[in-house]
C-alpha cells in the first residue's frame, strides 16, 4: 500500500510536469505570437491578435478543458499561419515569374544585350522552384539587383542610340527640306517654280478663300534673246524676278510658269484689288534694266502684259491658270492692235 507521502511526492511530480507543459505550450504560443506578423505579413496581424487572446487565457489556474480548448485553438491558428506563408511563398514565385517573364520580353523586343538578360532571366525562373523562402528572398535580391544593373546600362545606352538617331533625324529632315524647296524652286530665278504655282493654288482652292492670280508676259524677250544672247535673257529673267518680289507682300506666291511668263498669287484678295496690283507691278517691276556681256554693259527697257483672274469654284490649277493667260493674251493683242493702227490725222 502506497504512503501518503509517497501519494503526494506523485501528485507534485504531475503537478510539476503539468505546470513545465503548460509554461512550454504559452512559450510556444508567444514564439507564434511574436513570428506571426513578420512570417505572414499583413495577414499575420489578424493571427497576432488571435494568438494574443489565447494567451491571456492561459495560467497556473486554466481548468483543463479550457486548455484543451485553446490546444484546439491553436492548432487553428497554427494551420492559418502556415497558409498564410504558403500564400506568400506562393506571392514570391509569382513575383520571380513576372520578373523573368520581363527579362525574356526585352530579349525578344530585339535588346543588344538580350543574351545577357536572357541568363538573368533563366536564373530567376529557376529560383521559383527552390523551396525554401530564405533561400528565394537571398537570390531573387542577388538576379534583380543584376537585372537593375542590366537596364541601367541598356537605357543609357538607349539614350545614347536615342540622341544619335534624333540627330540623324534631324539631319534628314533638312535635307528632306532643302530637297523639297529645291523641287519647288526655279533654278534660273530662285522663286517658285510651276510645281509650286500649281500646289499653292491648290491650297488656296482648300482654303475656300476668295484669292486671285496674275500672269505677266515679258514684251519682246524673243528678241532680247536674239539680240544679245541667251546668258543675257538669263539675267533680265533673274533680274525681272526679283523686282516682282520686292514689288508684292510677304504672303503672296511669285512663280516662274515657265519661258518669259510670271504668276503671281494673292491670297485673299478680290479682282479689283488684284487688277490694282497688276498695273503696280507693271510700273515698279519692269523698265530699264542693266545686262553685262563681256565685260560690256547696256540697257534695255522692257515692258509686261499682265492678266488677272479671280478663282471661280470648279476649276483645276491648271484650269485657273490658263483663264488668267488667256485673258492676258486678250489685252495683248488689243494692245498690239492700237500700236499698230496708223495715226488719224
Amino acid at each position: 500500500m502506497i504512503s501518503l507521502k509517497q501519494s503526494m511526492d506523485v501528485l507534485d511530480r504531475a503537478h510539476l510536469r503539468a505546470q513545465v507543459s503548460l509554461d512550454s505550450y504559452v512559450r510556444v504560443l508567444l514564439a507564434l505570437e511574436q513570428a506571426a506578423e513578420v512570417m505572414a505579413g499583413e495577414g499575420g496581424h489578424h493571427l497576432r491578435e488571435d494568438l494574443k487572446g489565447l494567451l491571456l487565457r492561459l495560467n497556473a489556474e486554466t481548468p483543463p478543458r479550457v486548455i484543451q480548448q485553446t490546444s484546439q485553438q491553436s492548432e487553428k491558428a497554427i494551420g492559418k499561419l502556415a497558409e498564410l506563408i504558403n500564400r506568400k511563398e506562393l506571392e514570391y514565385k509569382q513575383i520571380i515569374r513576372i520578373v523573368a517573364e520581363a527579362g525574356a520580353s526585352m530579349v525578344e523586343s530585339g535588346s543588344a544585350h538580350g543574351e545577357q538578360i536572357r541568363k538573368y532571366a533563366s536564373q530567376i525562373d529557376s529560383v521559383s522552384r527552390l523551396d525554401s523562402i530564405s533561400e528565394i528572398r537571398h537570390q531573387l535580391a542577388m538576379r534583380v539587383s543584376e537585372l537593375k544593373e542590366a537596364a541601367i546600362r541598356i537605357q543609357e545606352e538607349g539614350r545614347m542610340k536615342a540622341s544619335k538617331l534624333e540627330t540623324e533625324i534631324q539631319e534628314i529632315r533638312q535635307k528632306l527640306k532643302v530637297a523639297e524647296t529645291s523641287a519647288l524652286t526655279d533654278a534660273l530665278t530662285a522663286v517658285g517654280n510651276r510645281r509650286m504655282a500649281e500646289e499653292a493654288m491648290q491650297a488656296a482652292i482648300t482654303s475656300k478663300v476668295p484669292f486671285s492670280l496674275i500672269v505677266f508676259d515679258v514684251n519682246g524677250f524673243k528678241q532680247i534673246n536674239d539680240t544679245y544672247g541667251h546668258a543675257q535673257g538669263d539675267q533680265l529673267l533673274k533680274a525681272i524676278a526679283g523686282q516682282i518680289k520686292k514689288s508684292v507682300r510677304d504672303t503672296d506666291v511669285v512663280c516662274r510658269w515657265g519661258g518669259d511668263e510670271f504668276l503671281v498669287l494673292l491670297e485673299d484678295t478680290p479682282l479689283k484689288a488684284a487688277e490694282d496690283t497688276a498695273k503696280r507691278i507693271e510700273n515698279d517691276a519692269f523698265g530699264e534694266f542693266v545686262l553685262g556681256r563681256a565685260g560690256e554693259n547696256f540697257r534695255v527697257k522692257v515692258t509686261a502684259n499682265s492678266g488677272t483672274a479671280q478663282y471661280a469654284a470648279g476649276e483645276t490649277p491648271v484650269e485657273f491658270f490658263e483663264r488668267a493667260d488667256r485673258i492676258l493674251y486678250q489685252k495683248k493683242t488689243r494692245r498690239q492692235s492700237a500700236d499698230s493702227a496708223p495715226l488719224k490725222s
